[in-house]
């Protein structure tokens, strides 16, 4: 897995981007603008 170098600093807006939920569909971050979001990346394999 590739180590990003970049951070954002706490306060500022995260960059969008785009995922795949467990249900399969693109979520875009984008699409959730004004409202409160909790990002959580888990680390590992399942």
């Amino acid at each position: 897995m590739p180590v990003e170098s970049e951070t954002v600093p706490v306060g500022q807006e995260a960059p969008d981007f785009t995922l795949t939920s467990i249900a399969g569909q693109e979520v875009r971050l984008s699409a959730f603008r004004g409202r409160p979001v909790l990002l959580v990346f888990l680390r590992g394999f399942f």
